[in-house]
């Protein structure tokens, strides 16, 4: 497996200033999505990440993109059930923890955002 990139929070900073942790993310996806060059073999979710993947998300278009071109979009199961949120994933699979483990233990590199 190639690069797995885990997105462990909807925004990225641990700022006072939540709006712009999320503008950020949202940059971020899009800028991940549309760099044709190198893309990543999965992107993971958890935590607070995953309602990233789910209906109202503003990065719906954006983790469409990646997940048309091949790339993995799974979030985690545990997380969703407990935010409620298991319903209305929008994109990707849900995974559960060895999931999640076998696909960083398996990645030649893995990066955190979040």
């Amino acid at each position: 497996m190639g690069k797995v990139v885990f997105i462990v929070s909807d925004r990225i900073g641990a700022s006072n200033n939540p709006e712009l942790g999320g503008k950020l993310m949202r940059s971020f996806l899009y800028s991940l999505a549309r760099n044709e060059a190198a893309r990543p073999s999965l992107v993971l979710f958890m935590n607070d990440g995953v309602r990233l993947v789910c209906e109202g998300s503003g990065s719906l278009d954006d983790l469409t993109l990646l997940a048309e071109a091949g790339v993995g979009i799974r979030a985690c199961g545990t997380c969703l059930d407990y935010l409620g949120l298991k319903d209305s994933v929008a994109v990707g699979t849900v995974g559960t923890m060895p999931d999640s483990v076998a696909a960083l233990m398996d990645s030649s590199d893995a990066i955190t955002v979040g």
